[in-house]
């Protein structure tokens, strides 16, 4: 064991741990050991721990590791007492994205183990950090080649630090889903982010927000405006008109089949972002500005999905007709200080007594199918009215438009299928 790992001046663990030490480097070819080095032997004070860093192979780790390690586990008795792994997850984007990297031949890193052969002996390597590392690189053993992975190797751990260490890594601190759209986005260029600030969204040098904001748009935000700015300009008079919110933390296919084609200089679109701009600067000034009904939400409601998504598509389906499309832009026009041109106290009343429930939100909160098109449907009976702004009395005859619209789409596909 001496010529295979080195042991610090002042690091002196007992016996027991040097005896795992040994059966560890007997049983297992390191890379490191391999290719001519040695291993160093490292103590956490904190919990009094030892431990190595090393990689293995990923058949290796697919055949060795054990991802139920337990803490009272023994030969006799294997029940699960407490279980020191999170549940795999495998349906998340974040794993899909996981397996695919290891398919490719991803090389991963830091994966928290222990070397205990006590219970379950044929999977020595009980894993208590990087359990979806380790099934993704499971999946992935047929691909070609041998691919090394980095793993930290306790050794003799109590059960007391079985916990403290499963547990730290267990806790991670959570990356937003508006973060990873922005790193995404970054990858495909910086048309996006270019085209918010030319239209007032984005400060010049200013970046997507990173999670929820009252002020600076996601990217999650920017992508669903203009996706569904999109699908107003191709949508076909007499259609029963549906805007979407796209995807946060993963790829949206509509997004990317959309930006494949967008010109960015359009002016038609340049246009559409800076009256939406206009539009989220106006109400969020306006409710900021008043004592009364000043509630967060009510400055920030151009920034929800829901009306974002459903103004954009207004605009692009009022393409084709100017007069409305005047009216749409002319929103923020249509009340004077202290009044908000999306009238979000109003939206927040409104519903549909035979149909919504007495908990119903009101409008402009969620982003289902249904809220999603009941909000289209304001945008398009207040552009039919003029400049008479969103009031609660057309908000709920929007509303009670919409559900006749939908109740005779439905009807329309059953009648269809005869």
């Amino acid at each position: 064991m001496d010529d295979d790992i080195i042991i610090p001046t002042g690091i002196k663990p007992k016996s027991t741990v040097t005896k795992k030490i040994r059966e560890f480097l007997t049983t297992f070819n390191t890379y490191e050991i391999a290719n001519g080095a040695k291993l160093v032997l490292y103590f956490d004070a904190k919990s009094g721990s030892y431990y190595t860093v090393c990689h293995l192979d990923g058949n290796t780790l697919a055949e060795k590791c054990d991802l139920g390690a337990s803490i009272d586990a023994t030969e006799e008795e294997d029940d699960e007492i407490y279980k020191l792994n999170r549940d795999i997850t495998e349906d998340q984007i974040a794993f899909k994205n996981m397996e695919k990297d290891a398919l490719e031949g991803r090389s991963f890193e830091d994966m928290v183990i222990e070397y205990d052969t006590s219970y379950q002996k044929n999977t020595p390597l009980k894993v208590y950090g990087g359990q979806h590392r380790i099934r993704a690189i499971t999946k992935s053993r047929a691909q070609k080649g041998l691919v090394f992975h980095g793993v930290r190797i306790y050794f003799d751990l109590t059960r007391e630090q079985k916990v403290e260490i499963a547990t730290i890594n267990n806790t991670s601190i959570a990356v937003p889903n508006d973060l990873l759209d922005r790193m995404r986005e970054q990858l495909l260029g910086s048309e996006l982010r270019d085209w918010c600030q030319r239209v007032g969204l984005l400060d010049k040098g200013e970046d997507f927000a990173d999670r929820k904001s009252p002020d600076t748009p996601t990217v999650r935000i920017a992508r669903t405006i203009l996706v569904n700015y999109n699908l107003g300009k191709q949508a076909k008079d007499g259609d029963f008109h549906q805007p979407i919110v796209c995807k946060s933390g993963g790829i949206d296919d509509a997004y990317m089949d959309m930006r494949k084609g967008i010109d960015w200089s359009d002016k038609s679109l340049e246009q559409m972002g800076k009256e939406y701009c206009r539009l989220h600067k106006i109400q969020r000034e306006r409710v900021r500005g008043r004592t009364e009904d000043s509630n967060a939400e009510f400055a920030r409601k151009a920034l929800s999905l829901s009306v974002a998504a459903s103004w954009a598509f207004a605009a692009g389906l009022f393409q084709k007709n100017q007069g409305y499309l005047k009216n749409h832009y002319s929103i923020p026009d249509s009340v004077s200080i202290p009044d908000d041109p999306l009238n979000a106290k109003a939206l927040s009343k409104a519903r549909l007594k035979t149909v919504d429930s007495d908990t119903y939100r009101g409008l402009g909160t969620r982003f289902g199918p249904q809220e999603l098109g009941r909000m289209l449907e304001v945008f398009r009976v207040q552009a039919s009215v003029g400049k008479r702004g969103i009031t609660q009395q057309l908000a709920n005859a929007a509303i009670q438009s919409y559900e006749a619209a939908r109740n005779r789409f439905e009807a329309d596909k059953v009648l269809r299928k005869l």
